[in-house]
């Protein structure tokens, strides 16, 4: 198995949640933990932990967070040799209010420190060496227009983050071999509301029209929507009362990415990806401590791990 590369953000995330329903404008109880994150971190940190081989590009600050983030990834092997350490920034840093029920009720995102073309330009080798590059679209909308032109030929997969972001890659989604997005961020790509089934098909029709190869749209309870050029699936979702929701999404993306390289079906890449999002949605931590290819199995089955 060749090496992923995963080109994005890596963020200090500070969560609060609140012990109770929050009332606004006013100090509600509750606990307030720190850990690494970022999308694209997020996404290599799931991999590591699938013993996926993963290299990881982001940009720090010369501070404190930069240092702790850059150790957390060394400790769970991901390899950050071509991580920039930028003077005179401060390190991203991502601030979560969650309400009791572990839903995200608003975030604050400093996200100053980031990468340039010529970061990417000084580890274009080892880039180029990639069996597929992740991009998250916290980077800079020109900078993926660019990295993109550079290393045509490698398969691409966009971890869309949110509506507003996933608008950088409109213009650019037939150059993904994979985009994976939830329902809202797909309406915006597809330039179409997205509400019923139907609705969800002819969304995977555009991006199939358009020459993306596969299309994953995550439906929150409603399930998984996988789509490439032969295949069709619709998952549906058990019931759940998540601790966390800012992780799911990742860690699906690296489901995706992990089954790809390790050429796994269609069915089974679908249902592995929907699965390492409900282990991650049931974590207290962005990435779960369970995250293994033996543990999302064992969920696949149905058996308690």
């Amino acid at each position: 198995m060749s090496y992923v590369t995963v080109i994005g953000a890596a963020t200090m995330d500070i969560s609060a949640k609140s012990a109770r329903r929050i009332i606004p404008c006013d100090s509600n109880p509750g606990t307030i933990r720190r850990s690494i994150g970022g999308v694209g971190r997020n996404v290599a940190d799931n991999l590591a932990r699938l013993s996926a081989p993963v290299k990881l590009i982001v940009a720090v600050g010369e501070d404190l967070f930069g240092a702790e983030i850059l150790e957390g990834c060394r400790c769970v092997g991901i390899d950050v040799s071509h991580c920039p350490c930028i003077a005179g920034v401060s390190t991203s840093t991502y601030n979560a209010v969650l309400d009791a029920d572990g839903e995200m009720h608003v975030a604050v995102m400093d996200d100053s420190c980031l990468l340039s073309m010529a970061h990417i330009e000084a580890h274009a080798d080892a880039i180029a060496d990639s069996r597929l590059i992740v991009l998250d679209m916290n980077l800079d909308a020109g900078l993926i227009g660019e990295i993109l032109g550079r290393f045509a030929g490698i398969d691409f997969y966009a971890e869309t983050v949110s509506s507003t972001k996933a608008q950088k890659i409109k213009e650019h989604v037939g150059r993904f071999h994979t985009i994976k997005m939830n329902a809202l961020e797909a309406s915006v790509l597809a330039g179409m509301e997205i509400e019923s089934e139907a609705d969800i098909c002819a969304a995977g029709d555009y991006f199939m029209r358009a020459g993306t190869k596969r299309v994953v749209i995550s439906l929150g309870a409603r399930g998984l929507y996988y789509r490439t050029r032969d295949e069709e699936i619709r998952l549906t979702t058990m019931p759940l009362s998540p601790q966390n929701a800012t992780g799911a999404g990742d860690a699906m993306m690296a489901g995706l990415v992990y089954c790809s390289v390790a050429g796994k079906s269609a069915a089974y890449t679908a249902e592995f990806a929907q699965t390492m999002a409900q282990i991650a949605l049931m974590s207290e931590t962005t990435v779960s401590e369970r995250i293994c290819v033996q543990n999302v199995e064992k969920q696949m089955r149905g058996i308690k791990s």
